[in-house]
């Protein structure tokens, strides 16, 4: 939730006004999640959210794009709209992990930020190889399948596989690990990695789907187009994962930091700072 608009501070809450754009699934919503900059101590700005009605600001039909066209994110503009105290938070009280408390309170929110913008990649490219698998099935009846295309085949369906043990592994990192920097680096790590593997799968998998994958009712294309829009967002980003990964994995190394120290007194195997992990098995067990 980037910070916009403006929001000036009253004696009985935040007042706001301006525009938020990329709303996603705005137009269905009862509630909507805003952000701008307020004043904290030292004069240091705050990245602030607030809760508003759906029913108190207008939206704006601006969300016409090459994919993801059914996230419906729009743009939000608010007229002094006033938002009460109890409906207002930072973002830093937001991401802030609350010790004893349920797993999902604890684990601080970077850990799975880009796993949930990653998975409904994992599930658009699975989408696209049936719909790719489904139509080269169909065509071999009259036509033997090429070489080409069972390079195709092999390699985005191996592509889409290894993105799913990635996106797992940091599923599973996340509910069960322990809290580290390297770990939450490393989670960020796979799942922009995953997304990217993804996206090259379907790369191929359209441009081998001849004439036909031009048409706009093509379920490959459309699934590519919901992909292309999809790795450009910011949490995906693999520039991004490797400012965090690199960092925290050298952290992680050095013995004469406290990251450095704590992993070697664990004297754990396999990369410095994660934990041992079971390896799924094809059919889903663990062995």
């Amino acid at each position: 939730m980037p910070p916009s608009g403006e929001a000036n501070a009253e004696s009985d809450g935040w007042r706001l006004a301006g525009h938020w754009g990329f709303a996603s699934g705005v137009d269905h919503a009862d509630w909507v999640l805003l952000a701008s900059r307020t004043p904290g101590r030292n004069d240091l700005e705050r990245h602030r959210l607030f809760a508003v009605p759906r029913h108190e600001v207008t939206v704006t039909d601006t969300w016409h794009t090459l994919g993801m066209r059914g996230t419906g994110s729009n743009t939000v503009e608010a007229h002094g709209v006033l938002v009460p105290r109890h409906r207002t938070c930072t973002l830093a009280d937001l991401l802030r992990p609350r010790p004893g408390s349920a797993r999902c309170h604890t684990v601080p929110y970077p850990m799975v930020a880009a796993l949930m913008f990653a998975l409904p990649v994992l599930g658009a490219a699975h989408g696209a190889l049936d719909a790719w698998t489904r139509a080269a099935t169909s065509q071999q009846r009259t036509t033997p399948p090429s070489a080409s295309h069972a390079l195709t085949l092999t390699r985005a369906s191996a592509r889409i596989r290894a993105a799913g043990l990635l996106l797992g592994e940091v599923a599973d990192r996340a509910d069960h690990a322990p809290v580290t920097p390297l770990l939450v680096a490393e989670g960020q790590r796979d799942a922009a990695v995953a997304v990217e593997l993804c996206s090259e799968a379907v790369d191929q998998l359209l441009r081998a789907s001849g004439t036909r994958g031009r048409a706009e009712g093509d379920p490959v294309q459309r699934h590519w187009r919901d992909i292309t829009t999809a790795v450009a967002h910011a949490a995906l980003s693999v520039d991004a994962a490797a400012n965090a990964y690199t960092p925290a994995l050298f952290a992680s190394a050095d013995p004469s930091t406290d990251a450095g120290s704590a992993a070697a007194s664990r004297g754990r195997a396999g990369s410095p700072g994660r934990p041992a992990m079971t390896a799924p098995h094809a059919e889903g067990h663990t062995v």
